[in-house]
């Protein structure tokens, strides 16, 4: 699919960032890559939020590091893989056990709903970027402690 045509990925040739401004991009998983209110915990597999996804190919489309970044143990990395691949997500790294938390607080913060409004989207959940991520392949097999 053309990133200018026929999807609507970027509404009117909208550029998220400056062409030669590549980013690093964290994206947390459970309710921002997936639908719902429901943790990953549940007897129904997640649904893909496919807004969101189709907002994350785009930016791995014009260059930036994608780091999906979750909550997830490491244990769930396995499933956590499967799904990304499942729903065609493009991505460059994972990162597991980002710390269990109420409420973040970051300044490069931002929610998937204003990731999305501000490009034509519509969409929910929590996007967040980050410093000193670990990058992991995407094909690579992932035990307790993070290892491929």
């Amino acid at each position: 699919m053309d990133d200018t045509e026929g999807g609507g990925v970027m509404p009117d040739g909208e550029e998220p960032f400056a062409a030669d401004e590549q980013q690093r991009i964290a994206v947390d998983f459970d309710k921002t890559l997936t639908k719902g209110e429901e943790e990953y915990i549940t007897e129904e597999p997640e649904k893909p939020n496919e807004e969101m996804v189709e907002w994350v190919n785009y930016q791995y489309r014009q260059g930036h590091t994608i780091i999906v970044w979750t909550a997830r143990p490491w244990e769930a990395a396995q499933e956590t893989v499967a799904r990304l691949t499942e729903w065609g997500v493009d991505w460059h790294g994972l990162r597991m056990e980002k710390g269990h938390a109420d409420v973040y607080v970051d300044d490069k913060g931002s929610t998937p709903t204003e990731q999305l409004l501000d490009h034509g989207f519509d969409g929910d959940g929590e996007l967040d970027d980050g410093e000193g991520l670990v990058d992991k392949e995407k094909d690579g097999d992932f035990d307790e402690a993070g290892n491929t």
